[in-house]
């Protein structure tokens, strides 16, 4: 969280998607590991959990423990990540949902490649308002429709989208069956870590097949449809009286952008983490002058580095630039 609001990010979702055990969450200390990260963080996050994954027994007591440590609206909220009527069934979608119902949590569903998958949950009843899509290449224009007429979002991540061989973002197709896309990084390893570059990559695509979106398209992608889209759209998303002030400030003079005749074209096209000067979250001033407010860099590397080579280590990844994928030293 302290690398998205260097670059200006105030709210994330945070999807800990994985193989967890159905009863289990990482737990240190008596710590939800997780959680206690993003709370240690100044900025709003929605702690998407997704236990069980690869199978369709219950997660309830996993979701439940979660929920207790993360009871309200404050910085860190939570959501449920669905694991998809392909990998488990139309009657574990339907249980999952009647959890998070009764939890008064919003959910999030990876949907690919795959079509006739929102066909099916609208068949059984389980298109909601509080649940949020993710990719939907695959999906067909009457789909999308549907997920317009239920209420749902749709978050694309255009840069990991094309990387991966998913296809072409949907965000002209998703505008026009009358959704409000919003925008994700999705991998980090893969794609930079902020939404600048997100929105350019976005941006020039849907240029590039038809012409279609504007600059003020983009910037809504990522400020209001996004808090919108994490059940945020009271507190966050615009300047507006009464919503908790979280705001960015981006400098006007770098010679990056400078002179600045259009605001939002130049935030689109030319914006990057280095103009970002201040960032307050709920008025709270966290980044001021360029600089993180009350964080120790040094030590924030140390820890990075030393995770980064436990992790290279366990995998057996040299980190010296030779490592491939498999499917890549196939070819």
């Amino acid at each position: 969280m302290k690398t998205l609001l260097t670059g200006g990010t105030v709210v994330s979702m945070d999807p800990a998607v994985g193989d967890l055990s159905p009863g289990d969450v990482l737990i240190e200390d008596g710590v939800i590991v997780e959680v206690a990260a993003l709370q240690d963080s100044p900025g709003r996050s929605v702690f998407c959990l997704g236990a069980g994954w690869g199978t369709s027994d219950p997660v309830d007591s996993a979701v439940r423990r979660v929920r207790d440590a993360l009871p309200g609206d404050g910085p860190v909220t939570m959501a449920l990540g669905l694991r998809g009527p392909e990998a488990t069934g139309m009657d574990t979608v339907a249980r999952e949902l009647k959890l998070a119902d009764g939890l008064g949590l919003r959910t999030s569903l990876h949907v690919d490649l795959t079509a006739g998958a929102v066909a099916g949950l609208r068949a059984h009843g389980l298109l909601r308002d509080t649940t949020t899509f993710v990719h939907g290449n695959g999906l067909g224009d009457e789909e999308l429709r549907m997920l317009a007429d239920a209420g749902s979002s749709l978050s694309i991540s255009p840069d990991v989208e094309l990387k991966m061989g998913f296809g072409q973002p949907m965000t002209g197709r998703a505008l026009a069956a009358g959704l409000r896309p919003t925008l994700s990084v999705d991998d980090v390893p893969s794609a930079a870590g902020d939404l600048f570059s997100t929105m350019r990559t976005a941006f020039a695509v849907q240029r590039g097949l038809d012409g279609g979106l504007c600059s003020r398209h983009l910037l809504s992608f990522v400020t209001v449809d996004a808090a919108a889209s994490c059940g945020l759209a009271a507190r966050a998303g615009s300047i507006t009286p009464g919503k908790d002030a979280d705001l960015v400030l981006l400098r006007a003079d770098d010679l990056t952008v400078f002179p600045v005749t259009d605001p939002v074209a130049s935030v689109v096209s030319a914006g990057h983490p280095g103009l970002v000067d201040t960032v307050l979250v709920a008025g709270r001033v966290v980044k001021r002058d360029g600089a993180l407010v009350g964080v120790d860099l040094p030590a924030l590397r140390a820890r990075l580095l030393a995770s980064r080579d436990r992790i290279a280590a366990a995998a057996g990844v040299p980190l010296d630039g030779t490592w491939r994928p498999e499917v890549l030293r196939a070819q």
